[in-house]
């Protein structure tokens, strides 16, 4: 019996390998800057005003020292720290394409630029002024973040959190798509399915049995 022809296993590209999680990265990275540039809103709308300030001169002012300062930098600290945690969960918990390292690269870029993003809208938005005559009062200077590293919060926590589920995971592959391991799998089972009609699997004819060989003829003298 002729044995079945398998096809050919489709070729493998840098797009078919890659492709996915580039297309998955971009969102991530796209989600967390919109969402950034949103809690810029929030962290001006939650924050108090600025504090007063007195211009000395040009690039030195003399901030009014009150809670403004503290409870401008608490609060973005908590909102991007939220914003990270929750980041880093719903790319494990969403779909497994978005899983892997290109999953932390994203995490890292996305919470670096909606830090960043948060920081720059609610100075924006929050008014006040730090510029004027030397020698003069300003009513309240902008909201901003005064404590540098709280920038890199988001993106922290996002990596964190995302390694956390990493490091807890049952399977090795995270879940994720292998095209390689796929063609690998196929042409395994193709060979197995080649054996086995080739051997027969005993709800067809096989090969002749010894019963079904004919008689011998003996022949003898007279």
């Amino acid at each position: 019996m002729t044995a079945p022809v398998t096809a050919p296993a489709a070729p493998l590209s840098v797009r078919t390998l890659i492709g996915p999680q580039l297309r998955s990265m971009v969102v991530v990275v796209a989600a967390m800057w919109v969402v950034g540039a949103l809690l810029g809103l929030v962290w001006q709308w939650w924050s108090p005003p600025g504090s007063a300030g007195y211009i000395i001169g040009p690039g030195r002012i003399q901030a009014d020292e009150t809670e403004a300062f503290v409870a401008g930098d608490g609060r973005y600290g908590l909102i991007v720290l939220v914003c990270g945690i929750l980041a880093g969960l719903l790319v494990w918990f969403g779909r497994p394409t978005t899983r892997g390292s290109g999953a932390v690269v994203a995490l890292a870029l996305g919470g670096l630029g909606g830090g960043w993003l948060t920081e720059v809208v609610g100075r924006l938005t929050g008014g006040g002024t730090d510029s004027g005559r030397a020698n003069t009062v300003v009513a309240h200077l902008p909201l901003s973040v005064h404590m540098s590293g709280l920038l890199f919060v988001e993106a922290a926590a996002a990596v964190l959190v995302y390694g956390l589920c990493v490091s807890f995971a049952v399977a090795d592959d995270l879940g994720l798509p292998d095209p390689q391991r796929d063609a690998a799998r196929g042409s395994s089972v193709g060979r197995q399915v080649q054996l086995q009609h080739a051997g027969g699997d005993g709800d067809g004819p096989g090969g002749p049995q010894q019963g079904d060989l004919p008689a011998q003829q003996h022949g003898g003298a007279g």
